[in-house]
């Protein structure tokens, strides 16, 4: 089975077990505390090495008493362990995110831009794709050096480029043209 059909599968399961016990958020919040655990690689290395099931279900159990986690994300570690997933929590941590996200009417913009933004600006993009989409929009920023000027903006899987590279490589087209 692929691993993203895995951490579908897995994600799904945790999404609907968690909505029914209605503790949706805590969930999230602790899964996303674990993978970043399960995350380092000495954790994952050990995680993932043959060591006795017995102390690998004693770690997990200590990951999820210190990230404060449900019971029924505990079980969902060990179910991981027993059944050799723990290398997709990251994966599942991803798809249970977006799901969350599609409960909430949240989506989440990338962008792009050449220098760092003022928050104003960050607010105006998320306000302007709000509108767009019609979902509250999450705005996360990176930098990318090579785009000289402007920004490019990712949402719900539609690229908005407003770079000044690319506006230049139109002009550039249209001129050769």
């Amino acid at each position: 089975m692929r691993p993203d059909t895995v951490a579908r599968r897995y994600a799904r399961a945790l999404f609907e077990l968690a909505g029914e016990q209605g503790n949706l958020e805590q969930i999230s919040t602790a899964l996303g505390l674990i993978a970043d655990v399960v995350g380092d690689p000495d954790v994952g290395r050990a995680l993932t090495s043959p060591v006795a099931r017995e102390q690998k279900s004693t770690w997990l159990k200590e990951i999820a008493e210190r990230t404060q986690s449900p019971d029924a994300l505990r079980n969902f570690l060990l179910l991981l362990d027993e059944r050799d997933r723990l290398d997709h929590v990251e994966a599942i941590r991803v798809v249970f995110d977006v799901l969350v996200d599609e409960r909430n009417g949240v989506t989440r913009a990338s962008v792009r831009s050449a220098t760092p933004l003022a928050e104003d600006v960050v607010a105006e993009i998320g306000r302007v794709f709000g509108t767009v989409t019609g979902k509250k929009v999450v705005v996360g920023v990176e930098l990318d050096t090579d785009l000289i000027a402007g920004v490019i903006v990712e949402v719900d899987g539609k690229v908005y480029d407003g770079s000044l590279r690319t506006q230049l490589a139109k002009l550039h087209g249209q001129m050769a043209g």
